[in-house]
């Protein structure tokens, strides 16, 4: 962390203690690494206080619009006005000019062009429709963000990224006359859509406010490509004789990279073109070329000091540093692929041993809070400041964070449920969650913690305040366990983790199980958490089969069974509720649309004269039909034209690959199980556009012969190369003018068109039997 990056942090922390905001200091370090990394800012944070005086300038227009751009920036309010309220003392004069400096440095439009768009703020018009349309243009950037940093759309210059911003930033410029927001009908509000935004560009681009000085420019013609996201890879063309060399003959020097381990005299020269084309299979030396040379008069039995230093030369060469990235790269995935072998799993020794210590521990008065706090650690995966948070209470009325204790005696663990997304729509037809989640308690740590409590009914698990102390303490305590034993270290990161680790090295059950009950988030479940909607007694179940299969490993080490009860299967209510996402319909809901759909289907079965207006009308209904199953049967989220193309659909094992909303890398793309009445839906459906296509060869030939290129896929696809496979699926994927399988027939004024299907048009036609927002999120 940069020494100015360190003033930072300790000034929001003083502005929060001063507030009396309650946020700890890791938050606090979290939201701002959270706004930095949102905004591209540089490591040193050279110019960090342009961003705060953006938004105070644009509120000062404009408070609604102000709060809509720190939104989208993620910038936390208490960020926000820390620096707004109170000026941060800097004495050192370098940090303090690179604090408020209020320009760019060279390179940075090239390599940070989005946070030198923002820290112009100063050079742009004041007006609010300016300011709105700064606003538009910052949610259609993160919006189009894969589409800007496409490599694959980029100019030989430039990315599209630079290119949009670089021109959006000198079009907005108060001295640009050339355009003028207040003039020409650009917008409205920054809520405007980016369709809309780039149509009145459009009109700008026709020349239709030359009459108010508005020209058609080239920042207008790339704003128009920014704002409907219609980029394209870039075309080079010859001009003039480009045949013919002109030019005066140059020739560069060699490339060349030093030699590990020599002098500074010897270096290995690199051919121009790639030697490997291409790189699968390979193992990892094989990426550098053999480094041949040789050393006159040299001892080589004499090794070379550890001390000296290496060519400088060496910290800059590309080769290096891309071999310390893959050593870093596999270091990640071995911490995020555990096995029941490493080294920060506790092992079932381990458990037993701290098990019997902690019973010991709880059996004596000087040392109970200890156990209390180190049994809580395990079965909650809470560290120390997480377990002196939560409290004891025995009223419903005043819900808090801890171990509510019921009439009976009986003790349940009380955490609430925070969701990714707020709910925002009202709650006809879809299932009714819990916002509290209330855990058996084992019985055991109950008695500890009545008895430790004493007389105090309610209040804190933990009576002492330092944190710190605490865990000093705790620490000194499992080194001695460890070293009594003479087995394995101790700690309070292995007892923290040791949910999540044991989970994610033998997979007994899904990790959203333990996030609902203990509020425990880990990166496994950050996008289960939005999507899941669980059954409260099929949560225990899983818990009890968790702790079951834990506590099973210890009996086996001991060859007795254990005799703590980690678990204990209690149901908080009898009756059936649901926690997790608020966006679920019921099963009624779902039958409902299922019925809507069958009886509209069958509604229009064409009559055996074969009318061509009930052949269309019926195969609108049935492609809606057929799409409906498979976002429902695969996941497939909201996207145009679903399912590009049949190749991707294995019937004889079930599966099917899906790339809905992915990258250029493909790295969201999947391959999914499928039900049995999904394939034989999709087989019929193959059979239905053979059909199709022999009833319409004379009347849309152009379209039959679509159809034989989506139908007969599977021949065309076996011919590509992978290189060619990858370029015609990015080409078709979620295309809205070259339709795949599903698509409808439009009627227009120039005759009866395709479209290729698209989620407006899978809701559009619900609206009159199932409730309208419901089946946008149901699709979206």
């Amino acid at each position: 962390m940069t020494a100015l990056k360190q003033k930072v942090l300790k000034h929001i922390m003083g502005y929060c203690k001063r507030e009396n905001i309650n946020i700890d200091a890791e938050d606090i370090l979290a939201d701002l690494n959270e706004f930095l990394e949102r905004v591209d800012a540089p490591d040193d944070l050279s110019a960090f206080y342009e961003l705060i005086a953006l938004i105070t300038r644009v509120n000062n227009v404009s408070t609604e619009v102000a709060n809509f751009i720190q939104q989208i920036l993620c910038l936390a309010p208490h960020i926000y006005k820390a620096f707004n309220v109170y000026q941060m003392t800097v004495d050192d004069p370098s940090l303090k000019k690179e604090f408020y400096r209020n320009t760019y440095r060279k390179g940075w439009c090239h390599e940070r062009p989005f946070y030198v768009l923002l820290i112009s703020y100063s050079k742009y018009k004041s007006d609010y429709k300016s300011w709105a349309l700064l606003a538009a243009f910052i949610k259609q950037y993160f919006a189009t963000l894969d589409s800007l940093t496409d490599p694959e759309l980029a100019t030989k210059m430039t990315s599209r990224e630079e290119e949009a911003c670089s021109n959006f930033r000198l079009m907005m410029n108060r001295y640009h006359k050339d355009f003028d927001p207040s003039k020409a009908a650009v917008l409205n509000s920054h809520l405007d859509s980016p369709e809309s935004i780039a149509a009145n560009l459009d009109e700008i681009f026709a020349g239709k406010y030359i009459d108010v000085r508005i020209y058609p420019t080239p920042h207008i013609r790339v704003l128009r490509h920014f704002f409907r996201n219609s980029w394209s890879p870039a075309i080079s063309r010859t001009r003039g004789h480009g045949d013919i060399d002109r030019g005066p003959k140059r020739y560069g020097d060699p490339v060349s990279v030093p030699i590990v381990g020599t002098d500074d005299g010897l270096s290995v020269i690199l051919p121009l073109d790639n030697i490997i084309p291409d790189s699968e299979g390979l193992d990892e030396d094989d990426f550098y070329p053999t480094q041949s040379f040789v050393m006159a008069n040299a001892d080589m039995s004499e090794k070379r000091d550890r001390t000296a230093l290496l060519d400088v030369a060496i910290n800059f060469n590309p080769m290096v540093k891309h071999r310390t990235e893959i050593d870093v790269t596999s270091r990640v995935r071995r911490s995020h692929n555990i096995g029941m072998q490493n080294t920060q799993l506790l092992m079932p020794a381990e458990l037993y041993l701290l098990a019997n210590k902690l019973l010991v521990y709880g059996s004596r008065g000087t040392t109970r809070e200890t156990a209390i706090i180190l049994w809580t650690m395990l079965l909650l995966s809470k560290s120390v400041s997480e377990v002196k948070n939560l409290f004891v209470f025995r009223d419903l009325a005043s819900k808090k964070q801890g171990l509510y204790i019921d009439p009976s005696g009986n003790g349940w663990w009380c955490f609430s449920l925070k969701h990714s997304a707020e709910p925002c729509l009202s709650h006809i037809g879809l299932r009714k969650t819990v916002e509290n989640v209330f855990t058996a308690c084992p019985n055991f740590l109950v008695r500890l913690i009545t008895t430790h409590m004493g007389t105090r009914l309610v209040g804190s698990f933990i009576e002492a305040v330092d944190v710190e102390k605490i865990e000093s303490t705790l620490a000194k305590k499992l080194a001695k366990i460890s070293d009594n034993s003479g087995g394995g270290r101790l700690s309070l990161k292995r007892l923290t983790n040791f949910v999540c680790n044991y989970i994610n090295s033998t997979n007994v059950i899904d990790p959203i199980y333990i996030d609902f009950s203990y509020a425990v988030n880990m990166y496994t479940t950050r996008v289960a958490r939005s999507y899941s909607s669980i059954s409260d007694q099929k949560r225990c179940d899983q818990l009890l089969k968790f702790w079951n299969d834990v506590a099973k490993g210890i009996s086996v080490y001991s060859g007795k069974p254990f005799t703590v009860s980690l678990f204990e299967l209690r149901y908080w209510q009898q009756e059936e509720q649901y926690l997790g996402s608020t966006f679920t319909p019921t099963q009624a809901t779902i039958q409902q649309l299922i019925i809507h759909l069958s009886q509209q289907t069958k509604a229009l079965s064409p009559t055996p004269q074969h009318r061509l207006e009930d052949i269309l009308a019926y195969h609108n209904a049935f492609v809606v039909y057929t799409a409906w199953m498979l976002l429902f049967g695969t996941g497939y989220r909201a996207a145009w034209n679903p399912l590009p193309t049949l190749a991707l659909f294995l019937p004889s094992f079930n599966l099917m690959g899906i790339s809905d909303k992915d990258d250029s890398d493909f790295t969201h793309a999947r391959i999914v199980a499928i039900p049995s009445v999904l394939t034989a839906q999709l087989v019929e459906y193959r059979r239905h556009l053979g059909c199709l296509r022999g009833l319409l060869r004379l009347l849309m030939p152009q379209l039959c012969s679509e159809l034989d290129n989506i139908i007969d896929v599977d021949e065309q696809v076996l011919s590509y190369d992978n290189l060619q496979a990858s370029a015609w699926y990015k080409k078709i994927r979620n295309s809205r003018s070259q339709h795949g399988p599903f698509f409808v027939f439009q009627t227009q004024k120039s005759g009866t068109v395709t479209r290729s299907l698209s989620p407006s048009q899978l809701v559009s036609v619900l609206k009159e039997k199932t409730p309208y927002q419901l089946m946008q999120v149901v699709i979206g």
